[in-house]
């Protein structure tokens, strides 16, 4: 295949691109981009929400973002591919589009998962070669207790078979055997290959479709999530316990609290239902009264929930997860009636 000033390009024709984008013009300009790299399967979003829903229905291989729109920003819509449970693709290639030279700026979105960053105005020869880049020249996504998304090292002179601990000094490794999907080796940080996972669709090293394989791994890579964790909540259960004996429930109910939000930062958007206990708690944090015993007994159902759900968070059927939460709500709800505005 060939751009217009002649030369060739190698980009698949079938390859399927969401842009999510709120300035029409520059939308427009992606569009006769896309057209004369010969991608004819693209969709247009004015904004992150409607790229997320665009995502899930239609499954895409790549998704160019801007990075500044309303609703959804391109950085928290990177976060919902690679964190949300209901993102059909967590390994997709994210391309965001900036006008940011700032450095803070560009490690914040790097640290969302970010895979690379298209200047704006975006031209044919920049775009090609970041397209390229995606479907042929994979790297290994790391996934910790804070982050999961493309390896941020730049220099990858070794690449581990995924699934496997990080380990210093560890010496290359061939990428073409397939990913391990047992993640239960001892360790908090691992690599995953999306090279045999692309293999195993029959795409190139970058793209990686919905497959037997894909599906295993994806699903283990949630639940490991959750799994690391542990240390968060074993520190919510001492503070639990130490909040049932203590004279000062004051200090051991702002621990709590804290706790809470260690969890939320770890896997709220890989299980949304632990941002809405955050949510609920931040609600009634400044109202709570340490001395009250019903106002401890609902920060202990907090902090119950919690555990509650990291215990399902392995388990197909969310509903008994979903039903946790609700009751959650429905006392807080009659212990802390909204305030009227």
């Amino acid at each position: 295949m060939a751009r217009e000033d002649g030369i060739p390009t190698d980009i698949p024709s079938d390859v399927r691109v969401v842009v999510a984008e709120d300035d029409r013009g520059t939308r427009l300009v992606l569009r006769g981009l896309l057209r004369s790299l010969g991608v004819r399967d693209f969709q247009e979003c004015a904004n992150g929400a409607e790229a997320f829903v665009q995502i899930k229905r239609s499954a895409p291989d790549i998704l160019i973002s801007d990075w500044e729109m309303p609703e959804v920003s391109g950085i928290a819509l990177t976060r919902l591919v690679r964190n949300h449970p209901d993102s059909p693709n967590p390994l997709m290639p994210v391309i965001m589009l900036t006008s940011h030279s700032n450095h803070q700026l560009v490690e914040r979105a790097r640290d969302a998962g970010v895979t690379a960053f298209l200047a704006k105005p975006v031209s044919r020869k920049a775009l090609a070669a970041r397209l390229e880049a995606a479907v042929h020249r994979s790297r290994c996504y790391v996934l910790t207790r804070r982050f999961f998304g493309p390896d941020r090292r730049r220099a990858q002179a070794w690449a581990a078979s995924a699934a496997k601990p990080l380990a210093a000094g560890q010496p290359p490794e061939g990428r073409s055997r397939p990913p391990n999907p047992d993640l239960d080796a001892t360790g908090d940080a691992f690599l995953i290959d999306p090279a045999p996972l692309a293999a195993a669709a029959g795409m190139p090293p970058g793209l990686v479709r919905p497959s037997p394989l894909s599906r295993t791994i994806l699903t283990r890579v949630r639940a490991k999530r959750i799994d690391l964790v542990a240390a968060d909540r074993s520190r919510l259960e001492i503070v639990r316990d130490g909040l049932l004996k203590s004279g000062n429930p004051e200090r051991l109910a702002a621990a709590l609290i804290d706790t809470v939000d260690q969890i939320r930062q770890s896997v709220g958007l890989s299980h949304p239902l632990v941002q809405r206990v955050w949510s609920s708690l931040s609600a009634i944090r400044d109202r709570v009264d340490p001395a009250d015993i019903r106002s401890l007994d609902i920060l202990h159902l907090h902090a119950h929930t919690i555990e509650r759900l990291l215990d399902l968070a392995g388990q197909p059927d969310r509903r008994l997860a979903e039903t946790t939460v609700a009751e959650l709500e429905t006392a807080v709800a009659k212990l802390f009636p909204p305030l009227r505005e």
